[in-house]
């Protein structure tokens, strides 16, 4: 807990200072207006003695890291965590929103907001682009204009909801709109990494299990076999595949050269504007997750052309700015064919309409929706995507522990089939005779 000295406004308009202590000055400003106060300022005010306290103890522990390190130049600094990676996550940015939301509805101004947000912020990394993102602001550009150069934080969708906040004089509403849609990401993610995490670590432990046995234990049985003049008893397939894998372990140098060459290829093909085409549409048509994926971005577009047509824009307009929530060129494609369809006097959503991963109801009552120009019937068509996405996530996570499991059984069923059941057989017959 830290003291703070408010400068306030009372709701019966007299200027007057309060000591308080709290963790943050965003705590300070929550409580401020729960009890009806404006705030003019909040400073931290420093007690000498726990600052010393603290400050013997924080050089201890810098003193214990120096030695540790010896010669390694670390950067630290009392007030911030140590950064080791250049990441945002997206707690840290629904913070970052909520707070901001906050401090709009006290009535302060963006550049006055985010300078209170930076001392607020723990994460070195973002409270540098934060200190760049007010740079801006002071120098007279719009939030959402500095939020497009750091998309690596602030997602296409995040940056649509500010940019129709700012141009609509009505950021508060559409801060709120990006906090659900953090909220709702971070569901979806939480849930899918949760399921996914350990199927995954199962299968690359068996993945590493087969290749350390093919590796190390196969070569072992071979040089056995060999010395006993037995290895020509196994069977073809085996004897094949012994000597890929001797030719492997000999030229390992030039395995790993052709992966490299074949990656190099691969990513200079998806570059190109063919390449980026062909895997965007195979991230919506793949068997696993391109169903999930394409009702994702799909949601994400009918989301912001609601919100866009709620603030009285004309359809066009609104679709033209949902070109912003995704870099998917396959459905760019579709925004701009529903855009033409508008123009030339057809249905926008026509575009979507033999698009396997949207069910004909969604397709029906956009359709009715854009006809009789409801937004109720447009938020019941939201309504309807997010439980398909539902339903999808819980079919992805029910499926990728049976893929998983499908893919270790024909590798431990080939593994025995080709290698372990013709070596034992062949070794442990030797055995008997013995």
């Amino acid at each position: 807990m830290y003291n703070f000295v408010c400068k306030v406004i009372t709701p019966q308009g007299q200027i007057t200072k309060i000591k308080m202590q709290e963790k943050d000055k965003i705590s300070c400003l929550k409580k401020l207006k729960r009890n009806g106060m404006t705030p003019v300022s909040v400073e931290k005010k420093f007690s000498l003695k726990r600052d010393y306290d603290k400050n013997i103890k924080k050089q201890k522990k810098l003193t214990s890291l120096i030695h540790s390190s010896k010669k390694k130049n670390i950067n630290l600094n009392f007030n911030t965590k140590i950064q080791f990676f250049n990441k945002v996550d997206i707690r840290e940015l629904k913070k970052f929103t909520e707070e901001f939301y906050l401090l709009k509805n006290l009535n302060f101004n963006n550049t006055k907001a985010i300078s209170v947000l930076i001392e607020n912020t723990e994460n070195t990394y973002f409270k540098q682009i934060l200190n760049k993102i007010l740079k801006e602001l002071k120098s007279g550009k719009r939030i959402y204009k500095t939020m497009n150069q750091y998309t690596n934080i602030f997602p296409p969708v995040y940056i649509n909801f500010i940019k129709t906040g700012e141009l609509t004089g009505n950021l508060k509403e559409y801060l709120k709109h990006a906090i659900t849609y953090l909220e709702d990401e971070e569901k979806i993610k939480s849930k899918i990494t949760e399921n996914l995490i350990p199927s995954i670590a199962v299968f690359i432990g068996i993945m590493l299990l087969t290749i350390i046995s093919v590796f190390i234990v196969i070569p072992g049985f071979q040089e056995i076999l060999e010395a006993s003049g037995k290895i020509n008893k196994l069977p073809k397939i085996t004897l094949i595949v012994s000597e890929i894998v001797r030719k492997i372990i000999k030229y390992w140098y030039l395995l790993i050269a052709l992966i490299f060459v074949i990656i190099t290829v691969f990513i200079n093909y998806i570059n190109t504007e063919k390449g980026k085409y062909k895997l965007d549409y195979f991230k919506y048509n793949n068997l696993i997750f391109g169903k999930l994926k394409f009702l994702l971005d799909f949601s994400r577009i009918i989301n912001s052309l609601f919100i866009n047509l709620k603030s009285k824009m004309r359809i066009q307009d609104a679709l033209e700015i949902t070109k912003t929530v995704t870099n998917n060129t396959y459905m760019l494609g579709k925004i701009e064919e529903a855009i033409s369809n508008i123009y030339t006097g057809k249905s926008w959503i026509s575009a979507f309409e033999n698009e396997k991963n949207l069910s004909p109801v969604i397709i029906e009552i956009i359709r009715k929706a854009n006809s009789k120009k409801s937004l109720d019937m447009l938020e019941n068509a939201l309504e309807f995507i997010n439980n398909e996405i539902k339903d999808e996530t819980e079919k992805l996570l029910t499926r990728l522990p049976e893929i998983s499991y499908i893919i270790i059984g024909i590798l431990i069923l080939l593994f025995s089939i080709v290698f372990l059941i013709p070596f034992l057989q062949i070794y442990f017959s030797e055995l008997l005779f013995i």
